[in-house]
């Protein structure tokens, strides 16, 4: 190096707007699967864990509700994405909505989604619309996208729900939401495999309108009752 050359020391790294919103984003995940039902992190604290600049986030956010969308989004994908998988019968839809719902059970009880539902609640005075980001990104990236899957299989016969949404609603409801709530009181720890197994085989039980073994035992002790 020539010695009237000065070092470069410190000079950024330069990303691509995709690479750089990529980076807030797992830098804000980090920092809820940290603190879980504790999360509470700021543009500025999540700007430093990515090793970029606060000036550079709002290149590719507007706002702290922008990025918990972009966080829902990708903490759902792995969801939602099981919903693309080809169905050709009803026991294919059958087999594809269980594997959705275990994968948004996993997703809903994750440290990081936990972190998301406590802030929404604790900021919801100060900034309600913390709150609305959470709920409508919820919505988009869960429950519209099985709605919209819902009203394909009806099309087809392979799944008797007149009212998709009604049904949407109710199997994530009875899928996660409960239980989202005790972990965000730290109250319980998430859903074992047998556990999780046994409330996904109820939901679709529900949602193809199948009798549950103990309503079908019943129902043949009050048939024999009437014979």
């Amino acid at each position: 190096m020539d010695k009237d050359e000065r070092p470069k020391v410190g000079r950024p790294s330069t990303y691509t707007s995709e690479q750089l919103l990529d980076r807030l984003v797992q830098a804000a995940i980090d920092i809820l699967d940290e603190q879980a039902a504790n999360a509470d992190f700021s543009v500025a604290q999540v700007a430093q864990r990515a090793k970029v600049s606060k000036r550079s986030v709002y290149m590719v956010i507007a706002s702290k509700e922008e990025l918990i969308g972009h966080i829902i989004e990708r903490g759902a994908r792995v969801a939602t994405t099981m919903l693309d998988l080809p169905v050709a019968s009803a026991q294919d839809a059958r087999v594809v909505l269980g594997r959705f719902l275990v994968e948004w059970v996993r997703f809903a009880c994750s440290a990081q989604a936990i972190g998301l539902y406590v802030m929404a609640i604790r900021e919801r005075s100060r900034f309600p619309a913390i709150g609305e980001a959470y709920y409508r990104n919820r919505n988009e990236h869960g429950l519209q996208q099985l709605v919209a899957w819902l009203e394909r299989m009806h099309k087809k016969n392979f799944c008797p729900v007149p009212d998709a949404l009604l049904t949407a609603d109710l199997a994530l409801n009875m899928a996660a939401s409960e239980r989202q709530r005790i972990l965000a009181l730290g109250i319980d720890a998430p859903y074992g495999e047998r556990e999780l197994d046994e409330r996904v085989e109820f939901i679709l039980q529900f949602v193809f309108r199948e009798p549950a073994a103990g309503v079908r035992r019943q129902a043949s002790v009050s048939d024999r009752s009437k014979e």
